[in-house]
């Protein structure tokens, strides 16, 4: 009869364990190392990435030390219990890892407070409209992680029965092996932000929680010469909003004009072409064309924020824990405009009701059926909105819709698909670089079809307008709320970075009485807000509400700036110039041509001091709104 002595789990087994769990951590965070690492066999870069890739895969097992050798200690005659917090731990951390993989290999940045929003705000997780085959395989790769960890947890425990040839490892030599690739990471890194290394400072936080290590302050007292650290801001103050800076002055306007907003879902730039949006192409025709307008952010919530508010997508967090909606919409509130707001998502997520539609009375805004598909959603908001177009009325009227169609993985009906071959289905855990560079095309073609739906529907629209005598009458704008990237800079969707294809939007804007008209100079969604109060009475020349231009006394900008979660983006004439929040961690982005082509260091040098008033501004209007 066997006793507990003789049974498996009274040998050592639980850092046999780690270690087969830590080489496991390390094929899933290898893509972290990847993508900083250059090949150059001596180099700092080289150095930093050796350690930091081993360092940090062991770190992120670190909660399964903290949790189970204290539960070895504490309850010696049920090891099993020990067991099997080993495995549930080890299961979790490498599923976090794996799905913060698959968040930065598709948008180079990590699970944030960006994606714990998408998470666990209402009507998140249902923007993302996946489909049951993506659940399907989230599980499947669930599954064979825990069967991996459980396999390692079976083999330690019957090595000897197994005659395995696997020794113990002993604590002090592991122990003193992840503090040495602690101290080479550390130095590295520190060497490199003494020296401004963008190979390391660009790449450093390609790691999760990585967690920087400096001395300048050392460095400068032993007379060493210290590169100039790279520019970061702080974010809004939340607890001291300052909106307007004064009181608003509006002059008394005559009759109020309709207005028509209508905004796409990741509309880019170049969906607007007579093949794919024909009926908006022949629409812009007979308006205002902005050639070269660029979006306030590279995701929704920047990029709508910067759109009513006419201030960078920074300020989101302030507006929203104080609900304070934009002027302009207290205006057409006081100009008694009747109300109707569609969505073909949730305007819970992002939170909508709680800044652009803070003051507005519930029944003025409308989420379509949840359980149709995202093009019928929008095709029975159209429907909807007609019918309220056509009603007879006394007061003007605002109409808004935001399109979900062109939304990743974009809808479309089949029979009205101008762009083949596409795959009838998108699986978001299939995704990869390496995936999206080989079905890109087809993929493209999918969002292109949905772009051709989108303009179906802004056609019915603006046929309405027209048969009702209404178009003369009505503001009318079409946009897109920011672009979406198609591995063109090497990244697919948006939220990730500002290059052209995440940014650079559609815009066509029809005022009565204004003359057709394609405009080229360079033009951002801060204007709307800033012209729609111009035209409802606001002094042209009161910069207390917004920070953008009026459109129509045709300024031109030096400069526009972007936001997302964690920077800004200041883009003039030929340079991007990447900000980070302070909060974010993130030390350096080097800054490229507008077109986010590389600069060398000495025209970096000269752009930077050339521009050197204009990024300072920049800075200084992010905290202007907040005291």
């Amino acid at each position: 009869m066997s006793t507990e002595k003789n049974k498996p789990y009274n040998s050592p087994w639980f850092l046999p364990f780690l270690l087969l769990s830590w080489l496991h951590m390390l094929f899933m965070t290898f893509p972290f190392f990847y993508s900083g690492y250059e090949g150059e066999p001596l180099s700092i870069n080289t150095l930093f990435h050796l350690s930091a890739w081993p360092f940090y895969s062991l770190f992120y097992l670190m909660p399964l030390c903290i949790v189970v050798l204290p539960a070895k200690k504490w309850l010696p005659g049920r090891t099993w219990i020990a067991m099997g917090l080993a495995l549930l731990i080890s299961c979790l951390g490498l599923i976090f890892i794996w799905a913060d993989r698959m968040v930065f290999d598709l948008y180079a940045f990590h699970i944030n407070r960006f994606v714990l929003n998408l998470v666990f705000t209402e009507g998140g997780i249902e923007s993302l409209n996946s489909s049951n085959g993506t659940y399907l395989s989230i599980a499947i790769v669930v599954i064979r992680i825990l069967v991996v960890q459980w396999l390692f947890l079976v083999l330690v425990l019957n090595k000897q029965r197994l005659k395995i040839p696997f020794g113990s490892p002993r604590p002090a030599l592991v122990s003193s092996f992840f503090v040495g690739l602690f101290l080479v990471q550390g130095v590295s890194y520190g060497i490199s932000d003494i020296k401004n290394e963008p190979a390391v400072l660009e790449h450093a936080y390609d790691y999760p929680f990585f967690q920087k290590i400096r001395f300048r302050s050392l460095a400068g007292k032993l007379g060493m010469e210290t590169a100039e650290r790279g520019l970061s801001i702080r974010t809004s103050d939340n607890s001291r909003l300052h909106y307007p800076l004064h009181d608003t002055h509006f002059d008394e306007i005559g009759a109020p004009t309709n207005i028509v907003w209508l905004v796409a879902e990741s509309l880019r730039w170049d969906q607007l072409t007579p093949e794919i949006m024909p009926n908006t192409w022949a629409f812009a025709d007979k308006s205002s064309h902005y050639l070269n307008h660029y979006s306030s952010g590279n995701g929704t919530r920047e990029g709508m924020f910067g759109m009513f508010y006419g201030l960078y997508g920074s300020y989101w967090d302030s507006f929203m824990h104080a609900r304070q909606s934009p002027i302009l919409m207290d205006r057409l509130q006081a100009l008694g405009y009747d109300f109707d707001l569609r969505t073909g998502a949730k305007f819970t997520y992002p939170e909508f009701d709680k800044t652009i539609l803070a003051h507005l009375p519930e029944d003025a805004f409308h989420e379509a059926n949840a359980d149709l598909s995202p093009w019928q959603r929008d095709e029975e908001n159209t429907s909807a909105m007609l019918r309220f177009i056509e009603q007879e009325r006394s007061a003007p009227f605002m109409t808004f819709q935001f399109f979900e169609s062109t939304h990743a993985p974009y809808f479309f009906p089949d029979d009205h698909a101008i762009r083949q071959p596409y795959p009838e289905t998108l699986n978001y855990a299939d995704f990869s670089k390496e995936y999206l560079q080989e079905n890109i095309n087809g993929i493209l073609n999918r969002y292109r079809n949905s772009g051709y739906w989108v303009d179906l529907q802004i056609e019915r629209i603006l046929d309405a307008l027209e048969q009702e005598g209404l178009l003369d009458n009505t503001i009318v704008i079409i946009t897109g709320d920011h672009g979406e990237e198609f591995m063109e800079k090497g990244n697919w969707g948006h939220n990730s970075t500002f290059v052209e294809e995440q940014t650079h939007v559609p815009f066509v804007l029809k005022l009565p009485g204004q003359a057709a008209q394609k405009v080229s100079r360079l033009t951002s969604h801060l204007d709307i807000a800033t012209t729609m109060l111009e035209l409802l009475g606001a002094d042209t020349k009161d910069k207390a509400y917004s920070l953008g231009i009026g459109l129509l006394n045709k300024e031109s900008r030096e400069s526009i700036n972007i936001s997302d979660w964690h920077s800004i983006a200041v883009v003039t004439k030929d340079m991007k110039v990447r900000i980070p929040y302070l909060s974010t961690g993130f030390d350096y982005w080097a800054p490229t041509d507008v077109k986010d082509h590389e600069l060398s260091e000495q025209k970096i040098r000269q752009l930077m001091v050339r521009d050197q008033q204009i990024i300072t501004r920049a800075i200084e209007n992010n905290s202007l709104f907040t005291r």
